[in-house]
């Protein structure tokens, strides 16, 4: 049967690397389906040998390719040469593929015929120890709209994965940044259109994400992470000191590009290259950046200003195009480097930290649940609210538990089902997976708090909440919830995402509620979200359990969730934990102005932010409101 896919790894003295590499590649369907060219580049090492050892044993997948010393961009110039699949991408040799996700993409490659595939991958941090997923932008699954998560960029249209788009007018946005990561290439389009790279150079991948593109017309998403991306390697291209070696090979690529936009600027459909235009003139400001860090200034500045002049030559309309206020300083006058470089600098510090910040949702992320927002405060500023039936819902709630004691439930590794058993005859409110617990124990929550879209579906599925019954009085949801099973308990709350701005989360400057008819705030954590609402309901004394706030162990849930493992690898809980915090001392804050007493009764963990009193004590206190 003919080869539905060639992966080309170019491969120079990788012997540390290469068997990594290659064993992803071996399976059955990969047997039938899959051709493995491995360039070697002139290795001086072991590579060559690796190679033809995989190529005598697996003969059906691998070939193995010597050649004399040509660089990355030669490698995969013989193998677009040499191909036999009907589609072709390169894989570097230190990378890896997922090998699931290869069998999938071999059977849809198999009975697809598009010129571009694509798919999403992850980056392997090998020094941080953390993975991070990069998915295409605009584009979901069944089950992601289904449970309400697809979230498109404003004024684009939701693209489902597995289904044909036309890349000029539909897909043409489908990350921030064209990477090679993302893509195959119909393996004809390729050859026939004499698409080849610059040998002898570094950074030649850069071509590989723009050359092609004036060639491709219809393109197909497949929901799979498929390239595995290590990064953090010592000597890796994209290290920062091989940027600084290697900055002549990347000068060389950006003049190509800025060529070859000037070139066939009427070949590219017209949405793709506007929508390039941004990333040409970051690539020209990354060398910039490749210049302020070399050790020599003078040699860099004079390195700098002939870039300049030979990039402008490359593409004077589009060199032109750059509006950022340093750089225009600069080229009106060289001799203002010194000062740019320190505010250029400066910027770049800035961003990093910035970028550095969890992800969180902001503002923009859902601009119609904030313009609703705008629209309640109108209401209720003209004493309009009755024309909102959900204001009116919710405001008939307020104050409904008054002077009462309640216990939130939070879902942390300490939380067990015989606490909750403690507490079938107290009023409590639980949260988020709480309802993992509903099959070991028929005690429900008289509320119930889900904050997070992205969780919902994950936690209110008919599996773990017969009938929709999530709570005996109500369950407050993310307005963007809707659940299968509903039965007129829910109650949707729009949620404010203002205390994600960063300027804000500099200063800690954190809103808590005053009206949930309005909106809550999400304050970083689902908690803080059930503490806002236990303060509107009228509650006067909130007992916390389960709320650990410690993510050193190995557990990070009571139940272990489906995504809790790369939570843990991706790192980045910490920081969210050091804004929960924050969360938690402005809604203590809050609750002290109002006369609400918080208390943690969490067994252990590190929450410190509130009073401690043991459960059994919490429990004593509340037996008289029995």
């Amino acid at each position: 049967m003919d080869k539905a896919l060639t992966i080309v790894i170019p491969a120079y003295n990788m012997q540390d690397y290469l068997e990594r590499c290659l064993d992803s590649m071996i399976t059955e369907k990969a047997k039938e389906l899959l051709e493995v060219l491995i360039v070697d580049d002139g290795s001086k090492d072991n590579t060559a040998e690796i190679g033809l050892k995989y190529e005598k044993k697996y003969p059906s997948i691998f070939k193995l390719i010597k050649k004399e010393n040509g660089g990355h961009g030669s490698a995969i110039n013989v193998g677009i040469e040499k191909a036999t699949g009907k589609y072709l991408r390169p894989i570097d040799a230190d990378d890896w593929v997922d090998s699931n996700a290869l069998d999938y993409c071999l059977e849809r490659m198999k009975n697809v015929n598009v010129d571009m595939i694509l798919t999403n991958f992850k980056k392997v941090l090998e020094k941080s120890n953390k993975t991070v997923n990069v998915r295409l932008k605009n584009v979901f699954n069944l089950k992601q709209i289904q449970n309400g998560e697809a979230h498109t960029t404003e004024g684009r249209e939701l693209y489902i994965y597995d289904n044909v788009y036309d890349f000029n007018n539909d897909l043409y946005d489908y990350a921030p940044q064209y990477l090679f990561h993302f893509t195959t290439y119909r393996t004809e389009l390729l050859r026939s259109n004499n698409v080849r790279l610059t040998e002898h150079v570094f950074y030649d991948d850069m071509e590989y994400d723009i050359y092609p593109l004036i060639y491709v017309k219809s393109v197909l998403p497949i929901d799979r992470y498929l390239y595995m991306y290590r990064l953090e390697r010592d000597g890796q291209s994209v290290d920062e000191s091989s940027f600084i070696k290697n900055r002549k090979h990347r000068e060389t690529i950006v003049r190509n590009l800025f060529a070859y936009m000037k070139e066939h600027k009427t070949q590219f459909g017209k949405k793709v290259y506007n929508y390039l235009l941004p990333d040409m003139l970051w690539k020209v400001r990354r060398q910039y950046e490749i210049y302020m860090a070399m050790p020599d200034q003078k040699a860099a500045l004079g390195e700098l200003k002939a870039f300049d002049k030979k990039v402008k030559a490359a593409n004077p309309e589009l060199f032109g195009m750059e509006k950022d206020e340093l750089v225009l300083k600069l080229r009106k006058n060289y001799s203002s480097y010194p000062s740019v470089r320190k505010k250029y600098l400066e910027r770049l510090v800035r961003q990093k930290n910035e970028a550095s910040l969890p992800k969180a949702w902001t503002i923009e992320s859902d601009l119609e649940m904030h313009k609703l927002i705008k629209h309640r405060r109108i209401f209720k500023a003209l004493h309009l609210t009755r024309l909102d039936p959900e204001m009116q819902k919710i405001r008939a709630l307020k104050n409904s538990r008054k002077g009462e004691s309640c216990f939130i439930t939070c879902t942390g590794p300490s939380l067990t089902v015989s606490d909750l058993e403690l507490l079938k005859d107290r009023q409590t409110i639980g949260v988020n997976s709480i309802v993992k617990a509903y099959s070991e124990t028929d005690w429900r929550p008289t509320y119930y708090v889900l904050v997070d879209i992205f969780a919902f579906g994950k936690f209110l599925s008919e599996n773990n909440v017969p009938g929709g019954i999530y709570a005996t009085d109500k369950s407050f949801l993310h307005y963007r919830s809707r659940p299968k099973d509903v039965n007129g308990s829910e109650v949707y709350c729009l949620i404010s995402y203002e205390n994600h701005r960063h300027d804000w989360m500099k200063k800690k400057k954190i809103k808590v509620s005053r009206d949930l008819s309005v909106c809550a705030y999400d304050c970083f954590t689902v908690t803080n979200m059930a503490i806002q609402v236990a303060i509107y309901l009228g509650y006067k004394n909130i007992y916390i359990i389960g709320a650990d706030c410690d993510y050193s162990g190995s557990k990070i849930h009571f139940v272990e969730l489906d995504d809790d493992k790369q939570k843990i690898s991706e790192g980045w809980l910490p920081d969210a934990l050091a804004l929960s915090i924050d969360g938690y001392k402005a809604v203590k804050k809050f609750a002290k102005r109002h006369g609400v007493n918080i208390y943690n009764s969490t067994r252990g963990g590190k929450l410190e932010v509130f009073e401690r009193v043991p459960l059994e004590e919490a429990i004593k206190r509340t037996a008289k409101e029995k």
